[in-house]
């Protein structure tokens, strides 16, 4: 056999294989697939990403104020509770990855007693804390406790 028809014999060849996978419709449901959804699961996936931040956010932030709230209500009295519950907003919020420095990030809390002096038998305390997350979204929590019948 020569080179020319051997060339014309794998041209003959190649030809009827690519005529045959052209006229083949196998695959094209998962080719038409992943060019209708890819469009369409994008934006999914980046709401369920937002949306994880921005709960994951609020979470840790509610924790921290009812941590905060903890510390309010076990103090001796008013002067020393209000100055645990800062410690513990700026030691937490550090431990939690929050930059509190920049004024655009920072949290902002918000103390309330049910009856003054705050520390007193079956007094209720809310602490509500506010701050602005990455994504410019402002996330509001608060927490109540109460001091103790016996304090």
């Amino acid at each position: 056999m020569t080179l020319k028809a051997r060339n014309t014999r794998v041209y003959r060849t190649l030809n009827l294989f690519i005529n045959k996978i052209s006229k083949s419709e196998k695959g094209s449901a998962s080719i038409e697939f992943s060019l209708l959804a890819i469009p369409l699961f994008i934006p999914l996936f980046i709401f369920m990403s937002q949306f994880s931040h921005a709960s994951d956010a609020q979470d840790s932030l509610r924790t921290l104020a009812r941590e905060t709230a903890r510390a309010f209500v076990t103090s001796k009295d008013d002067e020393t509770a209000h100055f645990v519950a800062n410690q513990i907003l700026i030691k937490g919020a550090d431990l939690l990855g929050y930059d509190t420095d920049s004024a655009d990030r920072s949290i902002a809390m918000k103390i309330t007693c049910g009856a003054r002096p705050c520390i007193a038998p079956d007094n209720s305390i809310l602490v509500e804390l506010r701050m602005k997350s990455p994504n410019g979204i402002d996330i509001e929590v608060a927490a109540i406790e109460y001091v103790s019948p016996w304090a």
